[in-house]
């Protein structure tokens, strides 16, 4: 061999060397990426696992709450109509009060 082809079979492995450094150098970004990208896949999974039972709680916070306000809403609806119904059946006896009387009345002035 002499110095022409050495010099040239040295130049192409120096290419290949470098190709090879820069596939590897390629293939490592690739794969720190792909690490990388499963961590915060991982983490953002986590996360999101996490806020869905902070949102669970809190909706289940808010029922109780809700049905607390709701059954006391509907004592005080029912107390209201009580009521109601109460001096409805009073109004009506004395309705009922009145027209007994002005019978009795009209009957005693019928007989005088």
């Amino acid at each position: 061999m002499n110095k022409k082809q050495l010099l040239k079979s040295f130049q192409d492995l120096k290419k290949e060397i470098e190709i090879l450094r820069k596939k590897h150098l390629v293939q490592g970004l690739v794969d720190k990426f792909h690490a990388e990208k499963r961590v915060l896949e991982k983490r953002i999974e986590k996360t999101v696992v996490d806020e869905v039972k902070k949102a669970k709680k809190f909706m289940t916070e808010q029922k109780k709450e809700l049905n607390k306000i709701q059954k006391k809403v509907e004592a005080a609806i029912s107390k209201r109509q009580g009521a109601k119904k109460k001096s409805a059946k009073k109004a009506t006896k004395k309705v009922a009060k009145v027209v007994k009387s002005a019978k009795k009345a009209t009957k005693k002035v019928s007989k005088k």
